[in-house]
């Protein structure tokens, strides 16, 4: 069942050929941008449309049924009423999977649902599976496959990483997407869920949970297929690989909202769901900024051991407000300040200037080189009594150097507490975050930010713990 599962969905997600039938000759096409962007990835494309002869320099053709070629991988772009008649031709040419991008389906009424329900029986017991409807489809930076309509140069694509995002909404994923390359971070698989007629998250959950490209699962769901399915799902992979879940329809207004979105089902019992998934070990999420700062941490570091945190900062005054934030249950992650040794302390006052603190917070003031954050870092990963590390980085004193990108890359690869960054400043600081990031070390723009990793990656720590 697995090896047919892996089979179905390589169509989908690692195609050699794609059809893009609508094909528009037009540039203000939707169907012209998307297969702009398929003509740049490692496959074959064949544009499909009865009215031209050449799209884009690429010969096309007026029916998949003609192709001199097997067509793993079909893109309907058309109208909602013209969609039954291409996937019947998909399915007697036998492709591997099509993905519908049109809404007008379930989430639009009574005339969208029965459009839906004619399409899952023309594929019930056939070889073709179904991404969508009223989705955007398939984006992977490893073979250029990028089926999404919105241009490149509006929303630029992220580099290859190991996230990969699930999305209920195309809007969630683009954003994502255009997030995610501008802070650094890459994807290994973006996939719209949409209508959810066939492949589900389920399934796909199930496929990136075994993928070795993939080290952490993101999503943004509205309903679940199967809540028991997923759950058990999930259950089975969370030992081995961080989940991160944003599950609106929290509240009666998100319910309806989410079923004039994708014609969703939400769930009855918001506190059911936040049950299932804590017990499941995933990581539930509240909002789109959320989703990806925990999906980063979790990628880059997986888990702390414990809930004891140091700061480390070249401001009393930051150093101040991460204390708060890592404590404080009410308006914080909840965590505990770490307690250093007198032997790791002593040892902080042969590198540190006489009158900074040696306590946690750790103040290495204004005086602070690219030189003493290393020699710091080095001695308090070493204390068995801390366990994550939240850096508060100033670039503003005059001996602080883009060589500390180098330093936290060395130091986060070393074994001892795990280190999360936050910097507050302007153009320049965000240019370094970035350049944190692009090297796996997790850095955020605000201490809050930077406080709510750490507490995600403890509570990972705290469910990998029990289930041992």
């Amino acid at each position: 069942m697995l090896g047919r599962m892996r089979e179905d969905l390589d169509s989908l997600l690692k195609p050699a050929t794609v059809a893009v039938v609508g094909a528009s000759a037009n540039p203000g096409k939707l169907s012209n941008d998307a297969l702009r962007n398929l003509k740049t990835g490692h496959f074959k494309v064949y544009p499909i449309n009865p009215r031209e002869t050449e799209i884009l320099g690429l010969k096309c053709y007026p029916s998949v049924l003609v192709v001199p070629d097997r067509i793993d991988l079909a893109v309907i772009s058309l109208q909602a009423e013209m969609v039954a008649g291409a996937v019947a031709e998909c399915v007697r040419k036998k492709v591997g999977a099509v993905i519908v991008t049109a809404s007008g389906f379930r989430e639009s009424g009574r005339e969208g649902a029965a459009r839906e329900k004619e399409l899952a029986s023309m594929i019930r017991g056939k070889g073709t599976r179904v991404l969508g409807p009223n989705t955007m489809g398939v984006f992977s930076p490893v073979s250029g496959l990028d089926t999404f309509f919105i241009p490149r140069e509006r929303s630029p694509r992220p580099g290859i990483g190991r996230i990969a995002m699930l999305s209920q909404s195309g809007a969630v994923s683009i954003s994502f997407l255009e997030k995610a390359a501008a802070s650094g971070i890459g994807v290994s698989y973006c996939v719209g869920l949409g209508n959810k007629l066939d492949i589900d998250e389920n399934e796909l959950t199930r496929r990136f949970g075994a993928d070795e490209k993939t080290n952490c699962i993101a999503m943004y769901l509205e309903s679940f297929s199967n809540g028991r399915e997923f759950f058990e799902i999930a259950s089975g992979i969370t030992p081995c690989k961080p989940v991160v879940v944003l599950k609106s329809g929290r509240t009666l207004a998100g319910v309806n909202a989410a079923g004039s979105h994708t014609g969703a089902i939400a769930s009855s019992s918001d506190a059911l769901v936040e049950k299932a998934l804590h017990q499941a070990g995933v990581t539930r999420v509240y909002d789109e900024e959320e989703l990806i700062d925990v999906a980063k941490a979790l990628s880059f570091a997986n888990c702390l051991k414990g809930d004891r945190i140091c700061v480390v900062a070249s401001a009393g005054g930051f150093g101040v407000i991460a204390s708060d934030l890592v404590e404080s249950k009410e308006h914080g992650a909840g965590l505990r300040m770490a307690r250093l040794s007198e032997e790791t302390q002593e040892r902080l006052r042969r590198v540190m200037p006489d009158f900074s603190s040696t306590r946690n917070p750790v103040d290495l003031t204004a005086s602070v080189t690219d030189e003493m954050y290393d020699s710091v870092l080095q001695i308090v990963q070493r204390d068995h009594g801390v366990d994550g590390i939240l850096m508060s980085l100033e670039l503003q004193p005059p001996n602080i150097t883009k060589g500390l990108v180098e330093i936290a890359e060395r130091r986060s690869s070393s074994k001892g507490a795990r280190i999360v960054i936050s910097a507050f400043g302007g153009d320049r600081t965000d240019a370094m975050l970035r350049e944190f990031s692009m090297k796996g070390v997790p850095a955020y723009p605000t201490i809050w930010r930077a406080a709510r990793a750490l507490g995600a990656l403890a509570q990972r720590g705290l469910h990998l713990n029990k289930r041992k």
